[in-house]
């Protein structure tokens, strides 16, 4: 259901409401603490506030910095296996115009099925976190190559060790291109990033401003910055939603390149 409406909603809007809400909150804690503390007792204890604020905001700094580079990684090395799949389509629908005629026109159209499948059916499954069967029972008919084709020379024999090498892997992308569709922050994660964020703005709305307009103002507006961070990390955890999504483009140019020049 969260894959639903990540993938039916764009990310610019998902992004401003994100950074609406975050510094709502932060404005309504800053006006929340003033009415119910002394902002002349808090302005008496700004060091000590400080010097707990800066504890709480390291720890969670470090927690975001961390969260950042694992999807940071996993959406580029997904991006990299997509292009890669892609190649070891292309490669091996340059191996089947090679072989024999029965053999290369099988091999092909496995090629061929394997590369539709992917664009028409398992991309949008993907977006839901779901795979495809039918790309499942695409890519087993496309390695029976391997077990049928029984090389006569030893041209056929390079070809074939060559799509072996392919064919391997082509399925390992394809496992990193499923796995990443699920994500790689674990929903306690998510609750030590939210809560966190709301705990570090909580902290700053208990500083003694003698301003209490511009206290809440940058109060906002530090929580605007948590929240758009966290947008980030949401975006680039989801891989196949959104605006900036990765999309099918290199398996739609293989089979544009199958179909100009077969």
């Amino acid at each position: 259901m969260f894959h639903d409406f990540l993938n039916n909603l764009p990310n610019i809007p998902l992004a401003i409401g994100i950074l609406v809400i975050a510094a709502s909150l932060g404005a309504g804690m800053v006006q929340l603490s003033r009415r119910l503390l002394d902002p002349k007792m808090l302005h008496a204890h700004n060091d000590l506030i400080g010097f707990i604020y800066n504890m709480v905001g390291v720890v969670y700094a470090v927690m975001m910095a961390f969260a950042v580079f694992i999807v940071w990684e996993q959406f580029d090395a997904t991006r990299t296996a997509v292009e890669q799949e892609a190649n070891a389509l292309v490669a091996l629908y340059d191996i089947g115009r090679a072989l024999p005629n029965d053999a290369g026109a099988q091999l092909k159209s496995d090629v061929l099925n394997y590369a539709r499948v992917v664009v028409d059916d398992e991309w949008e499954r993907m977006a839901l976190a779901r795979s495809s069967d039918a790309s499942r029972n695409a890519l087993a008919q496309l390695t029976r190559f391997t077990r049928e084709f029984n090389p006569e020379s030893n041209r056929d024999a390079v070809l074939y060790e060559a799509s072996v090498g392919h064919l391997q892997g082509l399925n390992a992308f394809r496992q990193l291109r499923l796995q990443a569709s699920r994500g790689q922050i674990p929903p306690p994660m998510w609750v030590l990033l939210i809560g966190g964020g709301l705990f570090t703005v909580g902290f700053t709305a208990l500083f003694g401003a003698d301003n209490a307009r511009l206290h809440t103002i940058l109060t906002a507006l530090l929580a605007a910055a948590l929240g758009f961070t966290l947008f980030i990390i949401l975006a680039l955890d989801t891989p196949y939603t959104g605006s900036f999504k990765i999309t099918p483009d290199p398996f739609q140019n293989a089979l544009n390149s199958f179909q100009t020049n077969p």
